[in-house]
């Protein structure tokens, strides 16, 4: 007899699905096509540590790696699942708000959620964990802090008050605050301030380990509230047990460099970012987010405030007050003039007033300026390089020396002796092979050379050199000397400068680059901030009318908005978004091509080993209301190309290097 049907399963015994414990896990491994949540079975010995946040060790094409769980549910799967192998921790660390704003990050980047959240979450440290686990579980973060009534440091200024108003409330508010050197500590602390007084959270984010070490100790001493610090310079486990503590609601305060900006305090209501448009905010790995925008992320996704603060302004901070994203916060004209310093520029009036000497590295209004200022204390000499003579160039045609070896840029030393400043081969005999001349001038004047230069022309004063070729000083007394430093070096002097000469002011202000105004006013303004009230500041070199107004009448908003009209004139971001696709031609230009965005051109920028294709980078702009559409379309291309083993092409969001 046939049985006509199914006869894999006879009539009545067919397995009956039951439903099962299922975990969605995002896998540590940066493959496009992988970039979304695997479903692992959850077995019953697993069931009470699977829990969201936790890492887990799990099995994908045939090698274990890890990952992180987003969900857990209760379901009767499609297909058999692979089993979850092990949790590698029992405490989560990965909070969903984290999650989502990692996810946020990087579809804006185009970059996949593992590479955002190798990011966000240190690595673990078993000493972190078991002293975590060995503190008292009973302890709770207490705020024993209030706000004053009559609006503290921002007394006299509305705007301020307004702030702290809301900030005290637990209400999210969004400002950019072009601050002032003297009144700058105290109107911080008191948005923190009065941040904590709702029992709210904070964190700050600095540029670099001093500035954030500087703004823990202040907050340490002003505030009763826990805070952690997390730098570059913070060891792993110190880290990993900040990360628990945060997670845990231990702590209130967080303050570090760019990657502490992903910590995930509970009940987070205020995030400063201090000098925003600082490159060492920048994040080198994919995705190439900064701190800005991963705060602004977080700002959306957990309701808190948000405060961009600088002593200059960024064209990105200056778009979202244009934007009506924020609001602008700065002291009028009449307060401000009080606070900071009387600023002058060496332009081409006084060039062609005082002749041959006007146009010299160091005029004589500058040697002027700093022998007013050491009659009644410290002054500051801010050069744009450190080193003694850092580049040379032949003294005919005006190309740059390079080394025969690396062909890395020649430098001269206070021994009088040429080097290579790559490999620091030594270089005698050079001729150069453009012109095959064999003398060579100075390009640039370094740090070193400069101090020497100061010293001669004026014997009786001490002179010191600050840089990072040279040696760091951090703090200065008020006594009498002359501080020759280069941009970030600068050291604090007690009371404030007397007096501020910038040098070299095209070396940064005459690049090519679209960001070189904008850095250049931002490092101009940063060592004018360490001015006493009224002391005399003078700029050398050169620099356009606007950028001189700016200075002169102390208003870096207005030149904000001007390089904002700029770039909204020219298409370039934030007016637009650009986008550069890498890789070698064909794929690059395939992928802009399909992308959605307007082609705006394509150039090789890196040379590759020998034998193989070029490096090409095609560049692609795109308008705001298209941007959703042509990101979908860039993930999708990604995906496609990973899937099939095609050539990998690399996509960068607004390059840092360009904006």
């Amino acid at each position: 007899m046939v049985i006509q049907g199914n006869s894999d399963v006879l009539f009545g015994l067919e397995q009956v699905a039951t439903a099962q414990a299922i975990a969605s896990v995002c896998v540590d491994v940066d493959v496009p096509h992988l970039d979304r949540p695997l479903d692992y079975a959850i077995v019953p010995e697993l069931a009470d540590s699977v829990v969201p946040g936790v890492a887990v060790k799990v099995h994908l094409a045939g090698r274990s790696v890890t990952g992180w769980v987003l969900s857990v549910r209760t379901e009767v799967p499609e297909h058999r699942l692979s089993p979850i192998d092990k949790v590698i921790s029992r405490l989560p660390v990965l909070s969903p708000s984290i999650a989502k704003v990692a996810r946020k990050i990087a579809d804006r980047q185009v970059a996949t959620l593992s590479q955002a959240l190798s990011l966000a979450l240190p690595q673990r440290h078993v000493g972190a964990e078991k002293s975590f686990l060995a503190q008292d579980e009973s302890q709770q973060l207490e705020w024993n802090v209030d706000t004053d009534a009559d609006g503290g440091a921002w007394h006299d200024n509305p705007v301020g008050c307004t702030l702290l108003a809301h900030l005290s409330h637990g209400d999210p508010v969004r400002s950019v605050w072009t601050a002032l050197g003297p009144t700058r500590d105290e109107r911080l602390v008191d948005c923190i301030q009065a941040n904590a007084a709702a029992h709210r959270g904070a964190i700050i984010v600095a540029p670099t380990h001093w500035q954030a070490s500087q703004l823990y100790r202040l907050i340490q001493t002003r505030l009763g509230v826990p805070a952690a610090l997390m730098t570059t310079q913070t060891s792993a486990e110190d880290r990993y047990l900040t990360h628990l503590q945060a997670m845990a609601g231990e702590l209130g305060i967080v303050v570090g460099t760019r990657s502490s900006i992903w910590t995930p305090l509970k009940n987070l209501g205020l995030i400063v970012i201090w000098d925003d448009s600082d490159d060492r905010l920048v994040e080198q790995r994919a995705p190439r987010a900064d701190a800005l925008d991963i705060a602004m992320a977080r700002c959306a996704e957990e309701h808190c405030s948000l405060l961009i603060a600088s002593f200059s302004r960024s064209v990105k901070a200056q778009a979202l007050v244009e934007s009506g994203w924020a609001v602008s916060l700065m002291e009028d004209g009449s307060k401000k003039r009080a606070l900071v310093p009387t600023v002058r520029v060496v332009d081409d009036a006084y060039i062609e007033r005082e002749g041959p000497r006007g146009a010299m590295r160091i005029p004589s209004a500058a040697l002027a300026t700093i022998r007013t200022g050491l009659a009644a204390g410290p002054v500051l000499v801010q050069v744009a390089h450190a080193g003694y003579v850092p580049v040379v160039s032949c003294s005919q045609c005006r190309s740059v020396a390079r080394c025969h070896h690396c062909h890395g840029p020649l430098e001269k030393t206070d021994q009088d002796t040429i080097s290579c400043s790559w490999c620091h081969r030594p270089t005698s005999g050079w001729q150069c092979p453009t012109c095959a001349g064999t003398r060579l001038r100075h390009a640039r004047i370094g740090s070193e050379r400069t101090g020497e230069e100061l010293a001669r022309a004026m014997p009786t004063a001490s002179v010191l050199v600050s840089s990072s070729s040279n040696a760091l000083t951090r703090t200065i007394s008020h006594k009498p000397q002359v501080v020759v430093a280069t941009p970030g070096s600068e050291p604090l002097a007690e009371g404030g400068y007397h007096a501020v000469v910038i040098l070299d002011a095209q070396a940064i202000a005459g690049r090519p680059e679209l960001w070189a105004p904008q850095e250049a006013m931002r490092r101009w303004f940063n060592a004018l901030a360490l001015a006493r009230p009224e002391a005399r500041a003078l700029i050398c070199g050169g620099i356009t009318p606007s950028m001189a107004q700016a200075l002169i009448r102390y208003n870096p908003v207005s030149f904000a908005h001007d390089l904002l009209e700029d770039r909204k004139a020219n298409g370039f971001f934030p007016a637009k978004t650009v986008i550069a696709i890498d890789g070698q031609r064909k794929d690059s230009l395939g992928v802009a091509e399909s992308s959605g965005g307007e082609l705006l051109g394509e150039y090789t920028y890196q040379a590759v080993k020998e034998g193989t294709l070029p490096i090409v980078r095609s560049l692609v702009s795109v308008e705001r209301d298209q941007l959703p559409e042509v990101l979908v379309t860039l993930k999708k291309l990604l995906q496609y190309r990973s899937a099939h083993k095609l050539p990998t092409v690399k996509i960068t969001v607004n390059p840092p290097e360009l904006f």
